[in-house]
């Protein structure tokens, strides 16, 4: 039982409340003014502030105003926190799995990549952090949004820390994530050079963007396999830059890429 303003509101009134404010935001399907949709999430939120899909929606709303769309986000996190502040930490690590929290998941996500947008990091490492520890299992893809700030904000240790928890994962950004953090923290040895035959067998269609043999086509795919060609273009675009500010990385993975073409040579004769 909590308290407000007005006087005493149980839990079952919080929830009526809510269930009433989705009622209202659902009038804004098929809408199409900006005006009107805006109008329909404030009339929902005059019935509780504790809905976080409405929120969302007028973050989406002022996705011209970076600073307002910020403000809206952390409205709906707010929102989100006040109404599973009981379950959070019992569900910890498996929170997101609850279907009635899949807005507010969706809303610290897009919060902590609003703050790294904003020049905000501190903060954005915090939000995503504590998002992925909610929900380990990770379906929103935080861990890679993660792994990214870290690396970009030279935190090699956090990402090295981040990547321990994925020990089995077979992805780009793993991978790749893994050859980059051992390089900085070991380099040229053991771990960089199995960390490169790893990233390299999985994806090797990456090594080419980044060391610039092969351009980014204008045109960018959308659609792709893990592993192919279509998904080393999205990861040069994302992390190109990351590889680009570690001195000496594209010169190991070089070194590295015509050490196995020539291996790879010497077996076929």
């Amino acid at each position: 039982m909590t308290k407000n303003g007005q006087g005493v509101v149980t839990d079952v009134n919080r929830r009526e409340k809510l269930t009433e404010a989705l009622d209202v935001l659902s009038g804004m399907t098929g809408e199409t003014s900006s005006e009107r949709i805006t109008e329909i999430a404030r009339a929902a939120l005059a019935v509780s502030e504790d809905c976080v899909e409405a929120w969302l929606v007028l973050a989406q709303q002022a996705a011209d105003s970076p600073e307002a769309m910020r403000a809206h986000l952390e409205s709906a996190v707010e929102a989100g926190d006040r109404l599973f502040a009981e379950r959070k930490e019992r569900l910890r690590g498996k929170f997101g799995a609850l279907p009635e929290a899949q807005s507010y998941m969706q809303a610290r996500f897009i919060l902590g990549q609003a703050l790294w947008d904003g020049g905000l990091h501190a903060q954005a490492l915090e939000v995503l952090h504590t998002t992925l520890e909610l929900h380990e299992a990770d379906p929103q893809g935080v861990r890679y949004v993660l792994l990214k700030a870290m690396l970009d904000d030279k935190l090699y240790v956090d990402a090295d820390n981040l990547l321990a928890q994925y020990p089995a994962e077979q992805s780009t950004v793993i991978l790749y994530g893994r050859l980059l953090t051992n390089f900085v923290l070991h380099g040229d040895g053991l771990l960089a050079r199995s960390a490169f035959l790893a990233a390299r067998k999985y994806n090797p269609f990456v090594l080419d963007y980044l060391l610039g043999l092969r351009n980014v086509p204008q045109k960018i795919p959308t659609h792709g396999q893990p592993g192919d060609d279509a998904e080393a273009v999205r990861y040069a675009l994302v992390f190109g830059e990351t590889w680009d500010k570690v001195p000496g990385a594209l010169d190991f993975v070089r070194t590295q890429k015509r050490i196995r073409l020539e291996k790879d040579v010497r077996k076929k004769r």
